[in-house]
């Protein structure tokens, strides 16, 4: 792979990606979510329903704005990730 080829994201990175932008701001519209997590609008709605699904994330409306926060299942994930991230680089595997 060249110096300038892309590095994709897997598809769990995106998802640590999302959660990690809704823990930093508490609560998040979808437009400032999109921002962080370097989503275009498409793939972010998928994934949030997706998130919405698994009981990781909460939708909250507020007059015509939506927003996003985490459940705790979405903290006890993160604290799980970030906690075996560390074991694995510990034995030179990066995710």
């Amino acid at each position: 792979m060249s110096k300038l080829a892309r590095k994709y994201r897997s598809s769990i990175l995106i998802v640590v990606d999302i959660l990690n932008s809704i823990r930093e701001e508490e609560r998040i519209g979808k437009t400032r979510l999109m921002q962080k997590a370097n989503l275009p609008t498409d793939r972010m709605q998928g994934k949030l329903d997706e998130l919405i699904s698994l009981g990781l994330v909460i939708e909250e409306s507020e007059e015509d704005r939506k927003f996003y926060k985490l459940t705790e299942k979405a903290y006890d994930f993160l604290r799980e990730y970030e906690r075996t991230t560390q074991f694995l680089s510990a034995f030179g595997i990066d995710l």
